[in-house]
């Protein structure tokens, strides 16, 4: 009986011995292999996704990430993008590369005619500032629609706006306007909101207002309007 049961322990041993040993030469190919990039994904998309022609793409707040054999995630930045020059209207995407992986970020391309940078208002007054430079007015009596002699620039530090005043007429329809722009008078509050008054034919005014807080975020000292000047 003794002997049945030294013969038993010593199976027992010898099947764990083994068991040990074929886990541990498992761990050892496993810490040989290389691991490698199974897919590639966008965790967060670029924060600017719209743009004006001739500018270029920025990926700034975009997150890409490779996922990897053995089940791990990180962050990648050294992937490659198709369109590194002047954006035109026909591009609509642009294609990230990374090894044999690729992804897609759509992107919108738009003329700086069609562009609107800011848009002051007051009700129904509204004066929208074109990224090329150009301006519509709107208002109760009527608007001065694009194309015009209006114009507006930023130069990183001064707003300037300029309207052609209009002399005569009861209507916007039988208006006479003066052919050279007059440069608006905007005024600034103790918070930097902006405002200004146009007078219609010397019967009308319309305000135009703006909050700091939606100006600023877009007139910074980095920026110049209009664009490409």
């Amino acid at each position: 009986m003794k002997n049945q049961i030294k013969s038993a322990t010593r199976w027992l041993v010898l099947m764990l011995c083994a068991a040990f040993l074929l886990s541990f030469t498992a761990v050892l190919s496993g810490c040989g292999e290389e691991k490698t990039v199974t897919d590639v994904q966008m965790m967060m998309p670029p924060t600017k996704t719209e743009y004006i022609v001739g500018e270029s793409f920025d990926p700034d707040g975009m997150v890409i990430t490779a996922l990897y054999s053995d089940g791990t995630r990180s962050e990648i930045t050294d992937y490659t993008i198709d369109k590194t020059g002047p954006l035109a209207l026909s591009d609509t995407e642009i294609t990230i590369t990374y090894q044999d992986y690729t992804l897609t970020q759509p992107i919108t391309v738009i003329n700086a005619g069609d562009k609107v940078v800011l848009t002051l208002a007051n009700g129904v007054d509204r004066c929208e500032l074109y990224a090329d430079g150009t301006i519509y007015l709107g208002g109760g009596g009527g608007s001065l629609r694009k194309p015009n002699v209006a114009y507006w620039t930023w130069d990183g530090s001064e707003l300037e706006i300029w309207i052609p005043l209009v002399t005569a007429g009861s209507s916007w329809g039988d208006q006479t306007i003066d052919p050279e722009p007059t440069k608006m008078e905007l005024e600034y509050d103790e918070q930097n909101n902006i405002q200004f008054a146009y007078m219609l034919a010397g019967k009308w005014q319309m305000h135009y207002f703006i909050q700091y807080r939606d100006w600023s975020q877009v007139l910074t000292p980095d920026a110049r309007y209009p664009i490409g000047q």
